[in-house]
């Protein structure tokens, strides 16, 4: 719910703008080329292309709307592979890293109108896990990546 607020008032880069030293920013931001609805519509397109799934989608906005909260469009997508999940969901000893599974994606307009891709920043936090679960962390990381770049373009 606290992310929802900071993704209300703007963009995640500012509430992460602050100086981390050598560490990685948690979050990845990257601007879209298309508008709100394009955007989201081309992302799930560019996911499934991808052999991977949306399992779901909330709408923030509209949860929020409904309870008399007016903001820009903010939808979270929970998006999964198999051939990373099964990696991980397959080892007792790695089933605690479900906690960061699925892989969600955020799509959000701001004021001025300009749309954003937000998505935790999987390979800043390779370095605590296990190997297997960090070399899976970086490799689904890279695909959701350019699954974003080609959506957004």
């Amino acid at each position: 719910m606290i992310l929802t607020v900071f993704l209300a008032m703007g963009s995640v880069a500012t509430v992460f703008a602050h100086d981390h030293g050598q560490q990685p920013d948690p979050v990845i931001v990257q601007p879209s080329e298309r508008g709100f609805a394009e955007t989201v519509s081309a992302f799930k397109d560019e996911v499934s292309q991808a052999g991977w799934s949306v399992l779901n989608v909330n709408n923030m906005a509209g949860v929020l709307s409904s309870r008399g909260y007016t903001m820009q469009p903010v939808v979270i997508i929970d998006v999964c592979s198999g051939q990373y999940s099964a990696r991980i969901l397959s080892e007792d000893a790695y089933r605690p890293v479900s906690a960061f599974m699925p892989c969600r994606v955020s799509i959000y307009k701001t004021a001025d109108g300009t749309v954003f891709f937000s998505r935790m920043n999987a390979g800043a936090f390779g370095s605590m896990m296990d190997p297997e679960v960090a070399e899976v962390m970086e490799q689904s990381d890279a695909e959701i990546s350019e699954i974003i770049d080609r959506a957004r373009r």
